[in-house]
């Protein structure tokens, strides 16, 4: 097994899928020119100390090309107000509202056109510079000190070390939802989020555990992007081999949470890419050959990933099944690249699951032929048929 070939097809592979540092450098401009009209004088936000901060997978680093020609790309923002807001004097009515007012007036000072919709936990707006973006906005305020000890010591309790564990739960928030049976009312009972504490989590795994004890407070906002590494590029040939399976029933296919905080609890600072992914799959194969309902939170050892699974209404959509299948598809998959097959072969697998087109870079760095694409293409589809989909019995 030749580990330096499996690199080079993986990161030929790569190469088609990630997004170019342009659509980071957009995000980044979208999200100043957010944070500036937050905390401009005169915002109807301006006693309450907001500050707005990107989460997700543009925070992380791990965001990937859409698979569909006119897909928006996800941009997800949390909406903080430090000062003036509780919630013993403010239900998430309230606060939701406000930072609702403040997008609206953001969306006719830019002349952007499609309109801001409500959604559970945050607002939508969608946009298009030079790409299609929509942003989502969650409302939050800052968690009590009761809140972040308690997920402190639950963090360390789990094994995170105490200044990490200390510096996530400072990020901790409570939010705003729609379903929650509280909302339209103060209350004690909020929902509770930590994309920050989520955020430092990720990055400490990045950068090796014996490197956490100089974790300190800032998180920047767009930072990762600009030096990949294997971890995260691990999560994006992922990501984009499930968005390819699951292509039209993206409410079946596992979640990125899932997938990222897996590989990033498997990670080996200092490993290739395709050690990594070894790892990371290992890490779901066992997953899977254990059955677990179980994937935790690292900075809420309390918060299940996995919950959605055991849901009497999304028992039709049979997400755990679905997660087992895919993972079953990755291995095989990925095996394939991590054992050398010959080229053409990992071009069809390129091909038929990662949705890379016949005579593209991909091929040529690996040293095929457009030609002979085509035609191994073409016969491999007509001697094997696609196998039925995950959710099919």
């Amino acid at each position: 097994m030749n580990s330096a070939e499996a690199d080079k097809s993986l990161g030929a592979l790569l190469s088609e899928l990630d997004l170019p540092n342009r659509a980071y450098e957009l995000a980044e401009r979208r999200y100043k020119d957010l944070g500036e009209w937050i905390r401009r004088p005169g915002s109807s936000l301006e006693s309450f100390d907001a500050h707005i901060f990107v989460q997700g997978s543009f925070a992380l680093g791990t965001a990937i090309q859409a698979i569909n020609d006119g897909d928006e790309y996800d941009l997800d923002f949390t909406c903080k107000l430090r000062k003036g807001i509780a919630r013993e004097t403010h239900s998430q009515k309230q606060l939701k509202i406000l930072v609702g007012d403040e997008l609206r007036a953001y969306r006719e000072a830019r002349q952007i056109t499609k309109p801001l919709v409500a959604k559970n936990r945050c607002w939508r707006l969608g946009y298009k510079d030079e790409l299609a973006f929509h942003m989502d906005v969650v409302p939050g305020i800052r968690a009590d000190t009761a809140r972040r000890f308690e997920l402190q010591t639950s963090m360390e309790h789990a094994g995170v070390h105490s200044t990490l564990a200390e510096e996530a739960a400072r990020r901790a928030l409570w939010i705003t939802d729609l379903q929650d049976v509280n909302y339209d009312r103060a209350s004690q009972d909020w929902p509770s989020s930590n994309p920050g504490g989520y955020q430092l989590w990720f990055q400490a795994q990045m950068r090796g555990l014996e490197q956490q004890d100089s974790v300190r407070a800032q998180v920047d906002p767009l930072p990762v992007y600009r030096s990949k590494t294997p971890l995260q590029h691990c999560i994006q040939l992922m990501k984009r081999h499930r968005d390819v399976m699951f292509k039209g029933e993206c409410e079946m296919k596992p979640a990125s949470i899932i997938i990222t905080t897996v590989a990033a609890k498997a990670y080996s600072p200092g490993e290739s890419l395709s050690q990594t992914l070894r790892r990371t799959l290992n890490a779901l194969e066992e997953i899977r050959r254990s059955s677990t309902d179980v994937v935790l939170n690292p900075v809420n050892p309390k918060e299940n990933f996995a919950d959605r699974w055991a849901r009497l209404e999304l028992q039709h959509l049979r997400l755990k099944a679905n997660f087992h299948a895919w993972i079953e598809q990755a291995s095989r998959d990925f095996g394939k690249f991590l054992a050398n097959a010959p080229s053409q072969r990992l071009v069809e697998v390129a091909q038929d699951s990662f949705q890379v087109n016949a005579g593209s870079r991909f091929s040529r760095n690996i040293g095929v032929a457009a030609s002979a694409v085509a035609v191994s293409s073409v016969r491999s589809v007509a001697a094997q048929p696609a196998p039925p989909r995950p959710w099919c019995s």
